[in-house]
C-alpha cells in the first residue's frame, strides 16, 4: 500500500507542475467537493505549508493556497489489469495473520541489533519504525480484502456505506451497467485506501464489519512520526529530530501486537 500511496502522489505531483519530492516538501490534504445532494464536483486540494521556490510552480494555485481539480469519474477507464493482479496477490494469501505474526516477530529481532556505527544504528532503528506501521498496514488492508471478498454481507455493507458508492447519483437505465461493473468497482477502492489513515479505516471496519474498532489515539501519533520519518528525513515540520531508539520500538510493536489481537479475534482470525 505504501508504494501504491506513492504512485498516487507521483500523478498528482505531475498534475500539479511538480516533482514528486517537491510535493512531499509541501504540507497538504484533499476533500471533496460535493453537493448537499452527494454530487461530487471535484476536489480541493489544501496547501498549509508551502517552500517559496515551490510556490511559484504549483499549476491552478489561488491567493488562498488552494487548488481546484474538476472530478473526472469515468466508469470505463475506472479498472485495469494492475488492480486485478494486486488483489489477486492478496487474496492468494489467506494466512494474513501468520504473516504479520512472522513479520513483526523479524522485526523484534531486528530491534535487538546495536550496531557499533552511531549513524548506522539510527538508520537502522528508523527503518524499523517505518517497518513496523508498514506491518500494520499490510495487515489492515490483506484482513480487510479477504474478508469482504469472502463474506456477501460484508462486500454489501461496504459498498452501501462507503463514501465513493454512497455519493455516486445513478439514473436507473445505468444501475445494470454498473452492476455489473460493481465488484471490480468494490475492488479498486479498496486497494486504494491508504490503510494507516487508521481514522478513515475505522470507518470502513466499522461499517463493513460491525465491530467495536480498538482505540487508535495512540497508534495515530506512531504514523505521523512515521510521515516524518520517510518524507522529513526524520525532523518534525519543526525541523526538530525525531529520536527513535530500540524502547521506542519495544513500545511500538506492543502497541501494534495488542492492535492486531484485538481485531483478530473480533473477527475471529485465528484457528
Amino acid at each position: 500500500m505504501e508504494k501504491q500511496e506513492e504512485e498516487s502522489n507521483k500523478k498528482l505531483a505531475k498534475r500539479l507542475g511538480l516533482t514528486y519530492d517537491e510535493l512531499m516538501e509541501t504540507d497538504w490534504h484533499i476533500e471533496t467537493d460535493e453537493s448537499k445532494e452527494g454530487i461530487i464536483y471535484g476536489n480541493i486540494i489544501y496547501f498549509v505549508e508551502i517552500p517559496k521556490r515551490i510556490r511559484k510552480k504549483i499549476i491552478g494555485l489561488d491567493g488562498d493556497n488552494q487548488v481546484y481539480l474538476e472530478h473526472n469519474y469515468d466508469y470505463e477507464d475506472y479498472y485495469n489489469d494492475n488492480y486485478e493482479d494486486y488483489f489477486e496477490t492478496i487474496i492468494a494469501n489467506s494466512h494474513y495473520y501468520d504473516s504479520f505474526q512472522t513479520e513483526i516477530n523479524n522485526l523484534i529481532k531486528l530491534n535487538k541489533i546495536d550496531l557499533d556505527d552511531t549513524n548506522l544504528n539510527k538508520i537502522l532503528k528508523r527503518q524499523i519504525y517505518i517497518s513496523a506501521i508498514t506491518c500494520l498496514e499490510t495487515f489492515l488492508s490483506d484482513t480487510f480484502v479477504n474478508q469482504t471478498n469472502e463474506n456477501e454481507t460484508y462486500l454489501r455493507n461496504f459498498v452501501e456505506t462507503f463514501p465513493v458508492f454512497t455519493n455516486k447519483r445513478l439514473n436507473l437505465n445505468q444501475i445494470y451497467e454498473h452492476f455489473e461493473k460493481l465488484n471490480k468497482i468494490a475492488r479498486k477502492e479498496m486497494l486504494d485506501v491508504i490503510y494507516h489513515n487508521l481514522d478513515k479505516v475505522e470507518n470502513m471496519y466499522r461499517a463493513t464489519f460491525k465491530i467495536d474498532f480498538p482505540d487508535i489515539q495512540e497508534l495515530s501519533k506512531a504514523v505521523a512520526q512515521r510521515h516524518d520519518l520517510v518524507h522529513r528525513n526524520g525532523k518534525t515540520k519543526e525541523g526538530e529530530e525525531v529520536n527513535i531508539d530500540e524502547e521506542s520500538i519495544k513500545k511500538l510493536i506492543a502497541k501494534i501486537y495488542d492492535f492486531v489481537e484485538s481485531i483478530s479475534n473480533l473477527l475471529k482470525l485465528k484457528g
